[in-house]
């Protein structure tokens, strides 16, 4: 059940990475993903930036100390939740220990409960088929599961006029929201605007994009995502409006109770360096923005 219990979590609001997968022994537990994007709920619940996702898949032979003991011999450090598909014979309280590895079991009860819950408090929609799929294609550009893959626009130059070598980083992927923004600008007028926001270490607009068909095999890096977004300042401007007597400035104000936003998950090609100082920095080739400091 591995690839249907990631696409539970996705459902759950849960953010997934499953590239670039720890070196393991095969066995009864098998990785899932690396959860990124915690939110307070879930962290409530004991999920934490950048913890590993593990399951035990389904079977009728119960999940024993022996089996947690030897899979945690080979686990990396870090942070680690197992999500138990099948019986377990021992009290998750009693569950090994090692040092630099934190571990915690949910039980099927565990994750029974934290289904409910979703569903209770509206996180999880009980869709059928159709309507998922409708929901989905409202853009008319993002079918299927996330995160989708934004084309880079391979323009260098902000990195060139920082005196920065392209050719001395390594390529990365980035993940981020892209928001579909519908509502109302006012000044002297009303007028109805849709855009596209790139929600990733900042928020930026985006002109246009193309997605590309696969991610391309590389690791991940993380920068800031705003989990409430306010697209206000962002889509405010001052323009020119003709009054009768010529052309004059006026602000528009995006009306933040007019919008209408869908959000998707996504990931954007970088790369990333170091400066001459020895710090890190992160170059986002869809908005070609300059992270710095990272």
């Amino acid at each position: 059940m591995g690839l249907d219990l990631v696409a539970v979590l996705r459902r759950l609001g849960v953010s997934i990475d499953d590239h670039s997968p720890p070196i393991s022994a095969p066995g009864v537990i098998t990785w899932l993903g690396r959860i990124f994007d915690v939110t307070p709920d879930q962290y409530k619940l004991g999920m934490i930036e950048g913890m590993e996702i593990w399951s035990t898949g389904y079977g009728f032979a119960p999940l024993d100390l022996v089996g947690v003991e030897t899979w945690l011999f080979d686990a990396p450090r870090g942070d680690h939740l197992i999500i138990a598909e099948r019986k377990v014979n021992f009290d998750v309280a009693d569950a090994p220990k090692r040092d630099g590895r934190t571990l915690k079991i949910w039980a099927l009860d565990d994750f029974a409960a934290f289904i409910g819950h979703a569903v209770i408090d509206g996180r999880l929609q009980i869709l059928d088929e159709e309507e998922e799929v409708a929901e989905k294609s409202e853009s008319g550009l993002f079918e299927g599961e996330g995160p989708f893959v934004l084309k880079p626009k391979n323009d260098f130059s902000v990195l060139e006029s920082k005196g920065l070598e392209i050719s001395l980083s390594k390529p990365v992927l980035v993940p981020a929201k892209l928001h579909e923004v519908r509502g109302l600008i006012k000044g002297p007028g009303e007028e109805e605007i849709h855009v596209w926001v790139l929600n990733c270490g900042g928020l930026h607009l985006v002109e246009e994009f193309e997605l590309l068909e696969r991610p391309p095999m590389i690791n991940h890096e993380f920068l800031p995502i705003d989990r409430d977004p306010d697209f206000s300042d962002l889509l405010s401007q001052r323009r020119p409006h003709k009054d009768g007597m010529g052309d004059l400035l006026y602000w528009w104000k995006f009306e933040s109770d007019t919008s209408k936003i869908n959000s998707y998950d996504v990931l954007i090609p970088a790369h990333k360096g170091i400066d001459a100082a020895g710090g890190y920095w992160i170059f986002d080739g869809v908005t070609c923005t300059l992270h710095l400091n990272q």
